[in-house]
Protein backbone atom coordinates (compact mmCIF):
# COMPACT_ATOMS: atom_id res chain seq x y z
CA UNK A 1 0.00 0.00 0.00
CA UNK A 2 1.29 3.32 -1.40
CA UNK A 3 1.60 6.55 0.85
CA UNK A 4 -0.34 9.21 -1.46
CA UNK A 5 -2.51 12.11 0.14
CA UNK A 6 -5.83 12.67 -1.04
CA UNK A 7 -7.90 15.60 -2.35
CA UNK A 8 -10.10 16.78 0.55
CA UNK A 9 -13.20 18.98 -0.52
CA UNK A 10 -14.75 21.35 1.62
CA UNK A 11 -17.62 23.51 0.55
CA UNK A 12 -16.49 23.29 -3.06
CA UNK A 13 -13.04 23.94 -2.57
CA UNK A 14 -10.38 21.22 -2.87
CA UNK A 15 -8.37 21.75 0.05
CA UNK A 16 -4.16 20.86 0.91
CA UNK A 17 -4.49 18.64 4.47
CA UNK A 18 -0.93 17.00 4.55
CA UNK A 19 2.30 18.57 5.50
CA UNK A 20 4.61 17.70 2.88
CA UNK A 21 1.83 19.25 0.68
CA UNK A 22 2.11 22.91 2.24
CA UNK A 23 6.44 22.23 2.05
CA UNK A 24 6.10 21.87 -1.41
CA UNK A 25 4.25 25.35 -2.42
CA UNK A 26 6.75 26.73 0.19
CA UNK A 27 9.40 25.53 -1.81
CA UNK A 28 8.54 26.92 -5.23
CA UNK A 29 8.96 30.50 -3.64
CA UNK A 30 6.34 31.94 -5.33
CA UNK A 31 4.33 34.55 -3.08
CA UNK A 32 1.97 37.21 -3.11
CA UNK A 33 2.11 39.30 0.08
CA UNK A 34 -1.33 41.49 1.14
CA UNK A 35 -1.61 43.58 4.19
CA UNK A 36 -3.99 40.31 5.68
CA UNK A 37 -2.11 37.19 4.11
CA UNK A 38 0.43 35.82 1.95
CA UNK A 39 -0.14 33.41 -0.95
CA UNK A 40 2.26 30.93 -1.66
CA UNK A 41 1.48 29.57 -5.52
CA UNK A 42 2.77 25.79 -6.80
CA UNK A 43 1.83 25.70 -10.57
CA UNK A 44 1.02 22.79 -12.23
CA UNK A 45 4.47 20.50 -13.78
CA UNK A 46 6.64 23.44 -11.46
CA UNK A 47 8.53 20.53 -9.68
CA UNK A 48 8.60 16.90 -9.50
CA UNK A 49 5.94 15.59 -7.22
CA UNK A 50 7.57 14.26 -4.18
CA UNK A 51 6.81 11.20 -2.34
CA UNK A 52 3.70 12.41 0.04
CA UNK A 53 2.54 14.87 -1.69
CA UNK A 54 -0.60 14.98 -3.93
CA UNK A 55 -0.41 12.74 -6.62
CA UNK A 56 -3.35 10.59 -6.38
CA UNK A 57 -3.43 7.41 -7.28
CA UNK A 58 -6.08 5.77 -9.61
CA UNK A 59 -5.63 1.96 -10.25
CA UNK A 60 -2.69 1.70 -12.48
CA UNK A 61 -2.27 5.06 -13.33
CA UNK A 62 -1.68 8.10 -11.38
CA UNK A 63 -3.58 10.87 -12.12
CA UNK A 64 -1.90 14.85 -11.65
CA UNK A 65 -3.74 16.90 -9.60
CA UNK A 66 -4.29 19.62 -12.50
CA UNK A 67 -6.06 16.53 -13.93
CA UNK A 68 -8.03 15.31 -11.26
CA UNK A 69 -9.24 19.38 -8.97
CA UNK A 70 -9.25 22.28 -10.57
CA UNK A 71 -7.29 24.24 -7.40
CA UNK A 72 -6.30 23.33 -3.98
CA UNK A 73 -6.25 25.65 -1.06
CA UNK A 74 -4.42 25.30 2.38
CA UNK A 75 -4.90 28.02 5.29
CA UNK A 76 -2.08 28.47 8.06
CA UNK A 77 -2.33 31.39 10.85
CA UNK A 78 0.97 31.26 13.02
CA UNK A 79 0.90 31.95 16.18
CA UNK A 80 2.24 35.37 16.39
CA UNK A 81 -1.46 36.72 14.81
CA UNK A 82 -2.89 36.14 18.13
CA UNK A 83 -4.29 33.24 20.44
CA UNK A 84 -6.19 30.56 19.41
CA UNK A 85 -9.80 32.41 18.96
CA UNK A 86 -8.07 35.33 17.25
CA UNK A 87 -6.10 32.79 14.72
CA UNK A 88 -9.33 30.87 14.05
CA UNK A 89 -11.03 34.04 13.29
CA UNK A 90 -8.38 34.86 10.79
CA UNK A 91 -8.70 31.24 9.47
CA UNK A 92 -12.24 31.21 8.92
CA UNK A 93 -12.39 34.49 7.34
CA UNK A 94 -9.70 33.74 4.46
CA UNK A 95 -11.51 30.03 4.36
CA UNK A 96 -14.76 32.31 3.25
CA UNK A 97 -13.12 34.22 0.93
CA UNK A 98 -11.22 31.54 -0.60
CA UNK A 99 -14.75 29.52 -1.30
CA UNK A 100 -16.10 33.02 -3.03
CA UNK A 101 -12.48 34.04 -5.02
CA UNK A 102 -10.51 30.66 -5.73
CA UNK A 103 -12.80 28.52 -7.97
CA UNK A 104 -13.38 31.98 -10.43
CA UNK A 105 -9.95 33.42 -9.95
CA UNK A 106 -7.31 30.39 -9.05
CA UNK A 107 -5.43 29.15 -12.52
CA UNK A 108 -6.83 25.32 -13.21
CA UNK A 109 -4.20 22.94 -11.81
CA UNK A 110 -2.49 25.03 -9.06
CA UNK A 111 -1.74 24.55 -5.49
CA UNK A 112 -2.49 27.56 -3.44
CA UNK A 113 -1.41 28.35 0.49
CA UNK A 114 -3.07 31.26 2.68
CA UNK A 115 -1.05 32.49 5.23
CA UNK A 116 -2.77 34.93 7.72
CA UNK A 117 -1.28 38.17 9.24
CA UNK A 118 -1.84 40.33 11.98
CA UNK A 119 -4.89 42.00 10.10
CA UNK A 120 -6.94 39.60 8.46
CA UNK A 121 -8.98 38.98 11.59
CA UNK A 122 -10.41 42.23 11.59
CA UNK A 123 -9.23 43.48 7.74
CA UNK A 124 -12.48 44.43 5.97
CA UNK A 125 -14.06 41.29 3.78
CA UNK A 126 -14.69 42.78 0.68
CA UNK A 127 -11.44 44.72 0.68
CA UNK A 128 -9.58 41.08 1.43
CA UNK A 129 -11.74 39.44 -1.25
CA UNK A 130 -10.48 41.97 -3.96
CA UNK A 131 -6.94 41.43 -2.47
CA UNK A 132 -7.00 37.76 -3.43
CA UNK A 133 -8.58 37.94 -6.56
CA UNK A 134 -5.71 40.43 -7.65
CA UNK A 135 -3.13 38.43 -5.77
CA UNK A 136 -4.13 34.99 -7.38
CA UNK A 137 -4.42 37.31 -10.97
CA UNK A 138 -0.92 38.46 -10.57
CA UNK A 139 0.75 34.93 -9.49
CA UNK A 140 -1.21 33.06 -12.97
CA UNK A 141 0.35 36.32 -14.70
CA UNK A 142 3.97 35.20 -13.23
CA UNK A 143 4.32 39.25 -11.84
CA UNK A 144 5.78 37.35 -8.61
CA UNK A 145 8.23 35.95 -10.99
CA UNK A 146 9.17 39.84 -12.82
CA UNK A 147 9.79 40.98 -8.97
CA UNK A 148 12.15 38.47 -7.82
CA UNK A 149 14.45 38.76 -10.98
CA UNK A 150 14.75 42.80 -10.18
CA UNK A 151 15.55 41.40 -6.40
CA UNK A 152 18.33 39.56 -7.53
CA UNK A 153 20.76 41.76 -8.36
CA UNK A 154 20.38 43.49 -4.97
CA UNK A 155 20.74 40.18 -3.39
CA UNK A 156 24.22 39.86 -4.56
CA UNK A 157 25.11 43.33 -3.81
CA UNK A 158 24.40 42.46 -0.35
CA UNK A 159 25.76 39.07 -0.49
CA UNK A 160 28.90 40.43 -1.47
CA UNK A 161 28.90 42.77 1.16
CA UNK A 162 28.80 40.10 3.99
CA UNK A 163 31.63 38.09 1.35
CA UNK A 164 33.64 41.40 2.30
CA UNK A 165 32.65 41.50 6.06
CA UNK A 166 34.28 38.09 6.50
CA UNK A 167 37.35 38.13 4.89
CA UNK A 168 37.97 41.21 6.66
CA UNK A 169 36.73 39.36 9.75
CA UNK A 170 38.96 36.74 8.85
CA UNK A 171 42.17 38.75 8.54
CA UNK A 172 41.74 40.41 11.48
CA UNK A 173 41.35 37.23 13.00
CA UNK A 174 44.65 36.00 11.70
CA UNK A 175 46.83 38.99 12.37
CA UNK A 176 45.00 38.39 15.87
CA UNK A 177 46.93 35.12 15.67
CA UNK A 178 49.72 36.06 14.55
CA UNK A 179 49.89 38.43 17.73
CA UNK A 180 49.26 36.07 20.18
CA UNK A 181 51.53 33.48 18.33
CA UNK A 182 54.41 35.69 18.20
CA UNK A 183 54.48 36.46 21.97
CA UNK A 184 54.96 32.95 23.08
Amino acid sequence: MSKTSTVKITAGLARITKRPDYLAVAATGRKWITPSFIVQAHPPGSSAIKPGSSAIKSGPSTIKPEDAVPAQAGFTVSKKVGNAVIRNKARRRLKEAARIVVPQKAMPGWRYVFIGRQLAPDYPFEKMRADMAWALEKLGKGADLKSRAGNKHSESKRSGDKKGQNTKNQKQKKSGAEKSGGER
